[in-house]
């Protein structure tokens, strides 16, 4: 193998060093992989579209499925090849479609149409697929995974790559994983565009593990020869069989009202978050956690006697006297109550009363009470 130049991804490249061949990541033995190569799975403007599937070997069971999102690349192209032999021999199913400059997206489209038909023929888990995508090709792929309508993508990895020029995704899937690799010798507009994706993905609490290979070079795997480069290749397939397993996916689902309830706070959506904390407790009106963030949404809504109300039912519920005290304080103070709020006040012990409340603009209306002013005194 020689060394590739390009900025797409490469696992397990050969480079010449010193007249002798250095492999980035050991070549898997040909015996723990096989290969079906020009599978058609789909046609549009009279081009037949195919795909190579590798499989592992001696396996009977429905694996999870990577598919290498590398457009207007021969299917042959090495460094995909080598990632999906090494994917297979690791327990995945790796698929290598045809993908066109003009038509990326609609070709993964039909690609993931004929997975869903005919994915159990070739071994792999059709609720399980996984896009990978790496430099200008992370951004095609989060054209189509970040898509809300788009459910069969299950996982998404992207290594070195953000949202090229004129792509704008502004709404990040809450029951997507997200793996970025970023590379932090990268040119400092790519990783701007990363970076981005990155605190957007954090914002609306969506699900992104990022990993910053602070001395690894945009396309790291075929131009950085180290112990970090192979251990990066090691958390990539380990990332895509452990989210795409059927007990991750379950509690991702059962998290994600939770995790939705929790971006609309972040985002300083209150009506909506009050709107589905209340849907939440409707289930689960044991949960005192629950009800306490219930009731802050309700706060941060101005809606004071509701959340008077709610934190008044999580007394002797066990909740730390800060986190209900203050809240419960405020909200009772703003509906107009300042004899329930002092009381709350009082529940907090000294060390935990933070002296900033003294000061606090929402609590003006007791500076003036003596009783009030010795909550602060030594």
């Amino acid at each position: 193998m020689t060394r590739s130049l390009c900025c797409l991804a490469a696992f397990a490249v050969a480079a010449p060093v010193g007249g002798q061949t250095a492999i980035f990541y050991p070549d898997p033995p040909a015996s723990s992989f096989s290969v079906t190569r020009d599978v058609r799975y789909g046609s549009a403007d009279t081009t037949t579209l195919r795909m190579d599937i590798y499989r592992p070997a001696g396996r009977s069971s429905l694996r999870p499925v990577l598919i290498l999102n590398a457009v207007a690349l021969p299917r042959t192209y090495a460094v995909n090849a080598n990632l999906a032999r090494i994917a297979a021999s690791k327990g995945l199913v790796a698929i290598i479609p045809d993908l066109r400059l003009a038509s990326g997206p609609e070709d993964l489209r039909l690609l993931l149409t004929h997975l869903a038909e005919r994915g159990r023929e070739y071994g792999l888990d059709t609720a399980a697929i996984t896009i990978f995508g790496a430099s200008s090709n992370a951004s095609r792929a989060l054209v189509v995974a970040q898509d809300p309508n788009e459910k069969r993508i299950k996982a998404a990895v992207l290594f070195y790559g953000g949202p090229d020029a004129g792509v704008n995704i502004t709404q990040i899937r809450r029951d997507l994983p997200m793996l970025y690799v970023r590379a932090g010798l990268d040119r400092p507009f790519v990783n701007a565009s990363i970076d981005t994706m990155i605190v957007r993905a954090l914002a609306q609490n969506a699900p992104i593990t990022v990993i910053n290979h602070a001395g690894g070079h945009h396309g790291f795997e075929s131009t950085d020869d180290d112990v970090i480069t192979r251990e990066l290749i090691d958390q990539t397939v380990d990332f895509v069989k452990r989210v795409t397993s059927p007990a991750y996916r379950a509690a991702l689902a059962s998290g994600f009202g939770y995790a939705t309830a929790a971006a609309h706070v972040s985002a300083g959506n209150w009506s909506a978050a009050a709107s589905t904390y209340a849907d939440l407790v409707a289930r689960k009106p044991d949960d005192p956690r629950l009800r306490l963030s219930y009731g802050n949404a309700l706060l941060g809504n101005r809606q004071f006697a509701a959340a008077c109300e709610e934190f008044d039912k999580l007394k002797g519920k066990g909740l730390g006297p800060r986190d209900l005290g203050l809240p419960a304080a405020s909200a009772c103070l703003q509906k107009g109550d300042p004899e329930a709020a002092m009381a709350w006040l009082r529940t907090i012990p000294k060390q935990f009363l933070p002296a900033r409340v003294k000061d606090d603009s929402t609590f003006s209306a007791l500076k003036d009470r003596a009783d009030f002013r010795a909550l602060f005194q030594p």
